[in-house]
């Protein structure tokens, strides 16, 4: 299988016929894959195209890539175009989340503070937190194959969500409080339209938020009799519904 690296669009759409990588990208593939001349690497701009090349020179921190064929979409976001909007966790949670809801086929990430999120509403701290997640979707778009990066949005409150509008989209939420179940939710929505999907933090949502985002259109959906952990939830959760309304279960899956 060919190395994998992100490039500027731009890159990918020029009458140029190499590539200079270099930077944290170029350090990646000479120290940490160690390419060589003549391996085989794919080029992908992040928003959803891709283009095969050859190293052609390898220097000190830097790469030559030389184009073998044109650009061409890649595998793109899954077939249910899931914004997961995820309830904070504490400590380093979430980068588990991100790295799984990328590699699951999420189009976007939406953080939000609920009443049990242990980490607090402080935007000034959290631009770090944001470069670092957007850092590991890059990281699982290469590793899974991905020609696209799902967008991680900035943390909101889970009020400025729910005060947000909706459009046309299946509005669902994950609680282990809930009678529904997601298979009968999914069957019941219409054809073709995107989700957006809320999961709780540790300790999930408390009544009153749930109740608020259902006047706001997240009907609540259970995953089955057994309480999950919230970085448990976003696999459980993405795998169902994806094997349901998108790609997972169709040719081409493998585990690495």
């Amino acid at each position: 299988m060919s190395e994998r690296v992100r490039v500027e669009p731009s890159a990918l759409a020029g009458s140029a016929t190499a590539l200079s990588v270099d930077g944290d990208r170029g350090h990646h593939l000479v120290r940490v894959t160690r390419v060589r001349v003549g391996d085989r690497v794919v080029a992908f701009d992040g928003a959803g195209r891709e283009r095969p090349a050859e190293v052609s020179r390898v220097g000190r921190g830097e790469v030559l890539l030389s184009w073998t064929g044109p650009a061409a979409s890649g595998v793109g976001a899954d077939r249910a175009r899931v914004r997961w909007i995820q309830g904070l966790p504490k400590g380093d949670k979430m980068d588990l989340i991100v790295r799984q809801a990328t590699e699951l086929g999420v189009a976007s990430i939406a953080p939000v503070f609920t009443a049990r999120s242990i980490p607090r509403e402080q935007p000034e701290r959290w631009a770090p937190r944001l470069q670092r997640w957007e850092r590991i979707a890059e990281e699982a778009s290469r590793q899974c194959g991905r020609a696209d990066v799902p967008a991680i949005e900035a943390p909101q409150s889970l009020a400025a969500l729910c005060a947000a509008p909706a459009g046309h989209v299946v509005r669902l939420t994950a609680w282990e409080g809930a009678t529904a179940s997601l298979r009968a939710a999914i069957e019941a929505s219409a054809e073709g339209l995107p989700f957006e999907v809320l999961a709780g933090p540790e300790g999930g949502f408390e009544t009153a938020e749930v109740e608020a985002a259902a006047a706001a259109g997240f009907a609540p959906v259970s995953l089955g009799p057994r309480i999950l952990r919230a970085e448990t939830t976003a696999a459980a959760f993405l795998s169902a519904l994806s094997v349901l309304r998108g790609d997972l279960g169709g040719s081409g899956a493998m585990m690495r």
